[in-house]
């Protein structure tokens, strides 16, 4: 995908970001060869108030290019590492039942806060429909597992053929880190054990 556009606003915390040297907008907006398909990416946190300027702005200008349908990724936010993946949905009845025929079951109730929740609020209130993937993710770290559980959620739903091997290793890669700090966690506690049994035996 090529980058088509980027979102600029006073609401958006004054910061830049940079892969392999390259300096880069933090709110971008993606789109395939033909135009089909379009991403949008914000690689900074946004405070509250920003949702609703943002959100309207971003679906001006996604409705005067005549898109249909907009999907969202969410986590729903969980201690420790998920030991079951799957994804889930959140939409209105018709595009719910397309997503449940392609085995995405839908969540029973919630809220979406933030900007994600002001862009499906102004989805309901124009001839766009919304939609909501969620699945458990970890909150203190990245979580390439999740995401590689919504892009084949996506890659389904839309019959895309979106790669994800990158993101599985390295969410593969996170797994061995924290086992290993996990482990190094247990020997540490074994070895402070073993300490204090010993400074009982010679008191």
């Amino acid at each position: 995908m090529r980058k088509i556009a980027h979102v600029r606003s006073r609401y958006i915390p004054p910061s830049v970001v940079f892969l392999e040297g390259e300096l880069r907008h933090p709110f971008r907006i993606y789109s395939d060869e033909e135009g089909k398909v379009c991403a949008i990416i914000s690689e900074v946190p946004l405070p509250s108030e920003s949702s609703y300027p943002i959100a309207s702005a971003l679906l001006n200008w996604i409705e005067e290019r005549g898109v249909r349908e907009l999907v969202v990724f969410e986590g729903i936010p969980v201690k420790g590492m998920p030991k079951k993946r799957s994804p889930f949905c959140a939409a209105e009845p018709k595009k719910r039942k397309e997503c449940e025929e392609k085995g995405v079951k839908m969540t029973s109730r919630g809220v979406i806060y933030g900007i994600v929740g002001s862009i499906l609020n102004e989805c309901l209130t124009r001839k766009i429909t919304g939609l909501a993937l969620l699945t458990p993710a970890v909150t203190f770290m990245p979580d390439p597992e999740g995401a590689v559980v919504l892009i084949d959620a996506l890659n389904n739903i839309y019959n895309l053929r979106i790669d994800t091997q990158e993101l599985a290793d390295q969410g593969d890669k996170i797994r061995q880190t924290l086992k290993e700090i996990a482990e190094r966690y247990k020997r540490m506690r074994r070895n402070e054990e073993r300490r204090g049994v010993s400074e009982r035996i010679y008191a």
